[in-house]
Parts: structure tokens; sequence; C-alpha cells
């Protein structure tokens, strides 16, 4: 075997990807307090180590056996295929699906205004009358200048990635982007709802499908806080874990 190559330790059970059962695993390991583990553990997404030797992932896969929590060593992720978006329902799009992957994201856009401030039209008037009475240049509101002023704004976007083989494709639904005239009579008047409805069609169309974590807290009305995920690479991260696992 090359002695170059790296290897990565993943967790094989996904129900085992708790936080705080991971990190004390990794810490009693590693010998390190707890919370020194917490953010690797939360942000992994079964992916526990890499660039790892062959002899290192072999003694992290035996600890953690130990520890109650099953792993494997592997020598490469598999791929993810590239993202095609899909703005429509499709009448194929339940075939060869083995993975339904959700993901609700914070996004945070900013906005500037250039704005002038300065004197308004009734303290320029005051302004003039006590110039008129007074002969002093007084002025009331200060002098004109240019302020930029920025504004920042969070929303919540909901993404819906599918995976297939044979072949192996990847195609991504934005939520806030999608025709969901498919519902018909079903359809509501807020995205959220629609969303869930079409998730809740896809898994009842492949209920052998995998899915990952985002989809489970949907789908269970957890609190969407939970969901965890901080941006699509982490979504995809995941995708690259499960993937693993089933191919």
């Amino acid at each position: 075997m090359n002695e170059t190559t790296r290897f990565s330790v993943i967790l094989t059970q996904p129900e085992q990807r708790e936080t705080m059962i991971v990190a004390k695993a990794m810490a009693d390991i590693r010998k390190t307090p707890v919370q020194d583990q917490i953010n690797a553990a939360e942000n992994g997404w079964g992916i526990l180590a890499e660039s790892l030797t062959a002899d290192q992932g072999q003694f992290l896969v035996e600890n953690l056996s130990q520890a109650g929590l099953k792993s494997r060593c592997v020598s490469s992720l598999v791929p993810l295929p590239e993202v095609h978006p899909l703005s429509r329902w499709e009448s194929a799009i339940t075939d060869q699906l083995v993975l339904i992957a959700v993901a609700g994201i914070t996004i945070t856009s900013k906005t500037s205004k250039t704005v002038k401030e300065g004197p308004t039209a009734a303290q320029k008037i005051l302004n003039t009358g006590i110039l008129l009475t007074t002969g002093l240049p007084i002025k009331i509101g200060g002098k004109e200048r240019t302020v930029v002023t920025t504004h920042q704004s969070s929303d919540l976007a909901f993404f819906l990635d599918l995976i297939y083989k044979n072949p192996s494709r990847r195609l991504r639904i934005d939520a806030q982007n999608f025709d969901y005239s498919f519902l018909k009579e079903r359809k509501l008047y807020f995205v959220m709802g629609n969303f869930k409805l079409l998730v809740e069609d896809v898994v009842n169309a492949v209920p052998a499908a995998w899915r990952n974590h985002g989809t489970r807290v949907l789908l269970e009305n957890k609190p969407i806080q939970t969901m965890g995920y901080e941006s699509l690479e982490d979504l995809e991260r995941e995708t690259r874990w499960l993937l693993t696992l089933l191919l």
C-alpha cells in the first residue's frame, strides 16, 4: 500500500452522531477536556478524523469501539456528483433515488444606502430668520454631510438535495425558488409549508431512501435550529459521509 495514502475515520451508525457522545469519546481517546472536542464532533458531520495513517485510523476505530461507537477507517470518501438545480417537479424525480438530504441555512445579506444629512427645510427657514434678526450665522440642524448606512438582514433558506445512483447524479431544490404547482389543491400560501409537503411526497414515494439529519428534523417537527447547518458545505460534508456508507 502506498505509504502516502491518508485515511479517514467515519461513523457507521448515523443515529450515533450525537455531539456530546462523540465529543466525550474523542476526549477520552485524545486525553483532552470534552469541551475541546465539541466543535469537531458537531461540525464533523459523521467524519471523525481525516489525514490519518493506516495505524492511526485503526487505533481510533478500536478505541471508539470500546466507547460504544461503531466506525470505519476508509482510504477515501465517495465524491459528490456535480449538483444540478431543479426548479419544478419532474415525473422521474424518484427513480433510483438513494438519499434525501434537507438543510436549513441562515443567509445573511447586507445592503448599503447613501443619504445626505443636514438641516431640514424648517430648520433652514429658521436659520435664515435668525440671521436676518440677529446678524449671527447660527446654524440649527448641523452641516450637510453624506452618510453611508448599512442594513443587515438574516433569512432562513431551505434546500433539498436528491442523490441518485445508476447513473450517479445530484439534484438540488432551492425551496425559495421552486414551482409548487404540482401540489394543486394542497398548495399552501407559504414556502415552508409547501417545501415540507414536497419532502413528504418524496419520502413517501421512496421510503427505502436514506434520510439525512435535516430531513428527520423537518419531518419530525423538531425545532429548525437543531438542524445545525451553517452552510451548504456542511450539507455536502454530511452527504459525502452518508454516501460512503451507502455505496
